[in-house]
Formats: C-alpha cells, structure tokens, sequence
C-alpha cells in the first residue's frame, strides 16, 4: 500500500492555516479605510464661513424718514380749529341751561425788560384762549365770556417769559415756563369777570413772576 497520498493530505493540512492568514492579508475589504479618504456625509452641517476681516456688519444703515413740519403744522390748526368749533357749539347748548357766566383779562406788566412770548388760559383744565406765535408786550387781552354752571371752578394762566429786545446778548436764550391756577366761586345768575395781571421784577438769570387776581360779578 503506497503512503504519498497519505503525506500528501498532512501537508495540506498543516498549510491550511498559513495560507488562510496569508489570504486575510492580501484582502482590500479588510483594510481600514482612512478619514481622509472617506466621502462627505450628506447629513453633516456644512462649515461656517469665516468672518470678515473688520468684524462689522455688512447691512447698509437704514435711511431715517423726512419730516414734514409744514404738514405738522396745517395738521396741528386744523384740529385746533376744529375744537375750538366743538366748543363753540357746546357753548350754545350750555347758553340755554346756565344763567351764570365766566370771562376773563389777561395783562403783562413785565416789559419791556420781559416778553410773554406765549400764553395760555384754562378753564377747569381746558384752553378757553391761546395767545399762538404772538408775543405780548403790555395789551389788554380779553378772553370771551362763556356760560358755566353755578359753583366752583378753577382759572389756570400758563405763561412762557423770554427777555425783551433791551435785555443783553448773553441772556438772549434764556426764558422760563410759569403755571398759576386759581379757584373761582361762580355765583348763580350774573357775569363773573377774572383779571389776571402777570409781572415780573427779577433780574436775567434770576425770575420773580407774579400774577395777581381780582374777580368781579355783575348781576
């Protein structure tokens, strides 16, 4: 009986595991794939762009709006017009209903050393006059008469002071705002008239404003 067949087999089977590992080797699906080689994921966040050299904002300024004053201002009269109409015809209305009347006078003292540049006068908290862009030197103004019910109420004068044409260059831009109100026992029936009488005797930039009230009532 011939044993080459026998020892052919032992060969082959101690090669075996030699040329198993040989073959792992040589095998391109066992070998670890680089990073750098791997293709892009499609679900990973693209990179941020680097920021400009200067770091500021690229956006243009936004452009400011135009104002304008001449249309503020017709607007302005327009509604100032307007209630001073509404107030007229409550006025009528009230002409009806109450016997009792309110008016009143209204005189600067301060010049011309002062300017009342501006002035306002309030009945229970409502302009009843407005002097506007006028300045006042020493006229007597007079505000019209107007129907009120019997009682108590409150006469308010706002004056805006400016230094008069004789005052020196320095004080120029200097001025002040004063508010002085007054309450006013109107009686039932007749005619109750506030004189309001505003000075002042101070020196630029130091003010002493005073106003003086005297109430009559006429039957």
């Amino acid at each position: 009986m011939s044993t080459r067949p026998t020892l052919t087999l032992a060969l082959l089977a101690l090669l075996a595991p030699t040329v198993a590992r040989g073959a792992g080797k040589n095998d391109p699906s066992s070998e670890a794939t680089p990073d750098a080689g791997r293709p892009a994921d499609k679900g990973a966040a693209a990179p941020a762009p680097a920021p400009s050299g200067n770091g500021a904002s690229e956006t243009a300024p936004p452009t400011p709006a135009t104002i304008d004053l001449g249309k503020l201002r017709a607007e302005y009269d327009r509604l100032r017009d307007e209630l001073f109409r509404a107030r007229a015809r409550a006025e009528l209305v009230e002409e009806g209903i109450y016997a009792s009347k309110l008016g009143a006078t209204l005189r600067w003292k301060g010049a011309p050393d002062f300017i009342l540049h501006r002035a306002e006068v309030r009945l229970d908290g409502n302009p009843i006059w407005d002097s506007g862009e006028k300045p006042l030197v020493d006229e007597l103004i007079k505000v019209s008469e107007r129907p009120v019910k019997p009682g108590p109420h409150t006469v308010t004068v706002k004056m805006e002071v400016r230094p008069g044409k004789k005052g020196e260059k320095e004080h120029a831009n200097l001025g002040y705002e004063s508010e002085h109100t007054f309450v006013v026992e109107v009686p039932d029936a007749g005619t109750t008239t506030v004189s309001l009488t505003a000075d002042d005797d101070g020196d630029l930039p130091e003010y002493e404003p005073e106003v003086d009230m005297e109430v009559k009532t006429e039957k």
